[in-house]
């Protein structure tokens, strides 16, 4: 595996000490220490097929990863190192190369068809495509068109050990291929039973090899039919971003493990403090989503929301079902800022997709006077049924331009800590005086020796999520924004003191 996340701090050596003695630090930052290369393979679902859909969940899955800070090469016979694509109201640049193929089953089918040859197997052998590109990762999704042929579910089981042989025997050791599920279709007689069974072969599959085949079921982040073209056969701009988004977080989870696989989970789902652009975020409705250096809650950016339609119309992020699946519990706050004039009650909201109808469920809510940074914050959430889980920030009755910055999403166990409920006491005895001169307060040392490190960043993490073993030296420097509360902000904002320092 050629890429390793690295983790900056302002000692290497101090984080390396605590990750030894079995404590965890988040990642401050994340860079690459080199590149992984994705090969997409499969038919058109894979190729982009339709009006307005070329590049297909690919183009998705380049923003998700670049997003996400992962560095990474998109590697194939197909297709070219640039594309642009309009995403989120603005030209963006892609990575195009790819080994999809509009049209093809598993394996060439005899006798061939009138259009020509269509195997997969068979093209890329043809082309030597596995062995010259050289892939870390395989994203492979195929099946769809030896469904449409009605074809029996055990030559297809074959046909997909076959395929899977080639790709191993190819690529470097050590590599991974991702086996995904196909998503529904009702074209030429298909239907839910139809790619339920087959989809349940290929995880039969997948499950039949080592570690180095994982099934990924794709076709669990798609809403149905819902999200397919009129041609009911092939994802629409919906689909194909929901699949780009899921395969993002597949391949960030497993570069996560191949890191540190005895790491425990990063609780920080998501930390947006818009420095280095939406990262991420998006439009809801007709807003138009940027950024800003003339307002900022902390740091020198934020995101501006303008030209709302509607006062539902804002700024979203998608989170993973994968890792907030139902009943996770989490610990959301942001900062929001408006000049409108007047009094504006915003609401913080979580949209759901339960079978291709939006369920809302609002979570937190205040009234922001103008001029003035709020926080919304709800600190234990818990995730409800539905997929493709949607925060978004709106306002009630009210189409004001407004900012947004430090969000904050980190999973805890579903208690809100507390401050201790009683001083400490006085000592009985008149203090001696000390033999070395006392340690200076410091903003953040929460644990008392007097520098603001990663034990501080720990500490106040393992405490948030209600460690009993963890108990805070200097409460008063945790409250980093001076409101008498500790909680997820304060932890943000101790991050990027570490970080800057």
């Amino acid at each position: 595996m050629k890429r390793i996340k690295a983790i900056l701090t302002a000692s290497a050596m101090t984080l390396t000490a605590l990750v030894s003695a079995g404590w965890y630090a988040p990642p401050l930052e994340t860079v690459a220490a080199d590149q992984v290369n994705i090969m997409p393979i499969g038919d058109s679902i894979t190729f982009g097929y339709g009006p307005g859909m070329d590049g297909g969940y690919r183009k998705f899955l380049d923003q998700a990863l670049k997003s996400k800070g992962i560095e990474f090469d998109m590697v194939g016979p197909e297709g070219s190192n640039s594309a642009t694509f309009n995403y989120n109201g603005q030209t963006v640049e892609y990575d195009n190369n790819h080994a999809g193929y509009s049209g093809f089953t598993i394996k060439q089918q005899y006798p061939i068809p009138s259009w020509g040859e269509n195997g997969l197997l068979e093209k890329l052998q043809s082309k030597d495509a596995v062995k010259n590109a050289q892939p870390d990762i395989v994203l492979l999704i195929i099946g769809t068109n030896d469904m449409t042929a009605n074809r029996d579910l055990t030559a297809c089981e074959q046909d997909l050990h076959t395929l899977v042989d080639y790709i191993l025997e190819n690529m470097p050791e050590g590599g991974m291929v991702f086996m995904g599920s196909i998503p529904d279709f009702t074209a030429y007689g298909g239907n839910a039973t139809r790619v339920k069974n087959y989809n349940a072969v290929v995880q039969k599959v997948a499950e039949s090899y080592d570690d180095n085949v994982q099934f990924a079921d794709v076709h669990s982040c798609l809403g149905g039919m819902a999200h397919m073209q009129s041609d009911n056969l092939h994802p629409d701009a919906t689909g194909y971003e929901l699949m780009g988004k899921y395969w993002a977080e597949v391949i960030e989870e497993y570069l996560d493990t191949q890191s540190d696989p005895d790491a425990p989970e990063n609780p920080e789902i998501l930390h947006s403090d818009f420095e280095n652009g939406i990262s991420g975020w998006k439009s809801r409705g007709t807003a138009t989503v940027d950024t800003t250096t003339s307002e900022h809650a902390e740091g020198a950016a934020a995101a501006s929301v303008s030209s709302r339609g509607a006062d539902w119309a804002g700024i979203a992020y998608s989170l993973s079902s994968r890792r907030c699946p139902e009943g996770t519990h989490l610990s959301i706050s942001a900062r929001i800022k408006q000049n409108s004039g007047s009094p504006v009650h915003f609401k913080m909201t979580m949209q759901y997709d339960d079978g291709g109808t939006a369920v809302y469920d609002t979570f937190a809510e205040a009234d922001a006077e103008t001029g003035e940074w709020i926080t919304l914050s709800c600190p234990d959430y818990v995730m409800k049924s539905g997929s493709s889980p949607l925060l978004y920030f709106e306002t009630d009755g009210d189409k004001c331009d407004f900012f947004l910055d430090e969000v904050l999403v980190m999973k805890t166990d579903g208690t809100v800590p507390t401050e201790p409920e009683t001083e400490p006491t006085e000592p009985e005895t008149e203090p001696t005086e000390p033999e070395t001169q006392p340690v200076l307060k410091v903003a953040g040392d929460v644990t008392g020796d007097g520098v603001l490190d990663a034990r501080d960043v720990v500490a106040l993490q393992r405490w948030l999520l209600a460690d009993p073993e963890i108990r805070l030296a200097d409460y008063q420097a945790a409250d980093l924004y001076p409101d008498g509360v500790i909680d997820i902000f304060d932890l943000g904002i101790m991050k990027r003191m570490l970080f800057e320092k």
